[in-house]
């Protein structure tokens, strides 16, 4: 085999390992959190205004999954969309409990946005994800950006650089 084989080799084996020592702790820490925080979202980023101005667009939102019981009206909680809504809104939404529903179905919450109006719908307690505990102001800015087409192509020429400096 060849000197200049086994660079090559070499130095492949070397960008696998520096891609694993930065991706195994964000996989490891997101699921540590997911343990510690008791829920499968610990995180979230905000992506509207309807709770502005205590959460702004592009905030970084750290939630605990908590038992329904424990959910007091003014906690801001995150949740599933029900299922009648899924068209017209997001998957899951950021609103403040304004009043709890203790009947014959189970606990249900009524929400509203801080900036908008009551919602029309009951959330199931089990369609809450948790509830929120800190925010972290616009350091989710970065997550969104990087959805965008924009914010994508910068990403994949970025590494294509990177990864293509360490052939030379």
């Amino acid at each position: 085999m060849e000197v200049q084989d086994l660079d090559s080799r070499y130095l492949y084996l070397l960008k696998v390992k520096k891609l694993c020592l930065f991706l195994f702790p964000l996989f490891f820490g997101f699921s540590l959190l997911q343990v510690v925080c008791n829920t499968s979202t610990p995180l979230a980023v905000s992506q509207g205004r309807s709770m502005q101005p205590l959460i702004k667009e592009g905030d970084l939102l750290l939630f605990q999954g908590v038992p329904a019981e424990e959910i007091q009206v003014g906690n801001i909680i995150l949740f599933e969309t029900p299922l009648e809504m899924r068209d017209l809104l997001p998957p899951r939404i950021t609103h403040r409990v304004t009043e709890i529903i203790r009947d014959n179905r189970g606990i249900h919450f009524r929400t509203k946005g801080d900036n908008a109006p009551p919602d029309t719908y009951e959330v199931p307690s089990g369609m809450v994800l948790g509830v929120n505990v800190a925010i972290f102001p616009y350091i989710g800015l970065v997550l969104l950006y990087i959805q965008t087409p924009l914010g994508i192509g910068l990403i994949l020429a970025g590494g294509l650089v990177t990864w293509r400096r360490g052939d030379s």
